[in-house]
């Protein structure tokens, strides 16, 4: 092709462009044909989870490209791409997505012996739409200050009469509470999961809209009682041992704490299938688990035991969500929490 151009007389300077934007071509194609490439839509994108995917990247020669966002606008934007989307595989932080994700046929089925041996039964899709990276309790909190060590021992506690004016929650747009409600109305029928969340709001509760700042305002004293995803309060607690807020695991001698969990499926489009389960199967293995649970998380490997900060929680009992069940019933959940004025 060179010798081409040199024959044709090309003036020098147009030459130049021309024998440059060959070699350019050259390198991009040959770059094109080296090794696989796997883009994650990654809803895990804020919990500090980059070096995983670093250390997949050096033990397999697979590059990653991640792109984050929330887990909703990840979920949203898959859809809204379709076939077109060059994502490989949906990480999210809550299940509600995952769950939505494989409602709308955006996932494909996968398994492989060494997911089944990573992940326990009750934390995966039984057709292998999705597995759990880790799991998370959204549960009561107390101030240590002003609330009495057993005042708190259940989610009706957060509407019982002594702690009007003194509850706050996140806001109902959190899909982390959309779980719970769904759950709840999967497991205690919907009227009574109305009287519950009613109760809830007749302590007029200060709605915030993290579950971090829930914790910053408890520990001003403008709230005595909280609901929050666990790691939360371990990661303040990590940070400041004699930071003024405790757990108050619920339901201990019932069903348990409310368990959701952090997964990742396979894209529907994608043509890397193989090379997707192979970052599942290592995102689900006990060196990446043990990075991924470090700030607090519990791991869905059993292998992996919690990390040091919350080991004195780890014989907490726990509720997994049902989601075959509480899928269907997010909307329902929505609509009842608007319904009792939960902003």
């Amino acid at each position: 092709m060179l010798a081409r151009l040199i024959r044709r007389r090309w003036p020098l300077p147009v030459l130049a462009v021309l024998v440059l934007a060959a070699i350019v071509g050259v390198a991009v194609v040959a770059g094109g044909d080296d090794g696989e490439q796997l883009v994650i839509y990654n809803g895990r994108s804020h919990y500090g989870d980059e070096q995983v995917f670093l250390d997949f990247e050096e033990e397999t020669g697979i590059e990653v490209v991640l792109r984050g966002g929330t887990a909703p606008e990840l979920y949203e934007r898959l859809r809204r791409e379709g076939e077109d989307t060059p994502a490989d595989v949906l990480v999210t932080t809550d299940l509600a997505n995952l769950w939505r994700a494989e409602e709308e046929g955006l996932l494909q089925p996968t398994t492989s012996s060494t997911l089944e041996a990573n992940v326990p039964a009750e934390l995966h899709d039984p057709d292998g739409y999705w597995w759990a990276v880790s799991t998370r309790l959204r549960v009561p909190v107390v101030s240590t200050e002003r609330v009495e060590p057993g005042a708190v021992t259940s989610y009706e506690d957060l509407g019982d009469p002594r702690f009007a004016g003194r509850t706050c929650l996140r806001t109902s747009n959190s899909e982390y509470n959309q779980s719970l409600v769904a759950d709840m109305i999967a497991k205690r029928g919907p009227d009574a999961t109305e009287e519950l969340l009613r109760s809830w709001m007749a302590n007029d509760p200060e709605i915030v809209g993290s579950d971090g700042e829930m914790l910053a305002v408890m520990a001003a004293g403008d709230c005595d009682v909280g609901l929050s995803n666990h790691y939360y309060l371990a990661r303040a607690l990590e940070e400041d041992p004699d930071f003024p807020v405790a757990p108050a695991w619920p339901d201990q001698d019932g069903a348990g704490a409310h368990a959701n969990v952090s997964g990742a499926g396979v894209v529907r489009w994608s043509d890397q299938s193989e090379a997707a389960t192979r970052l599942i199967e290592y995102l689900t293995s006990p060196p990446a688990q043990e990075l991924i649970v470090a700030r607090g998380e519990f791991a869905a490997n059993p292998e992996v035991p919690p990390a040091e900060q919350i080991r004195d929680w780890a014989d907490v009992e726990t509720d997994p969500i049902d989601v075959e069940a509480a899928g269907p019933l997010l909307a329902d959940a929505v609509a009842l929490m608007l319904e009792v004025g939960w902003r």
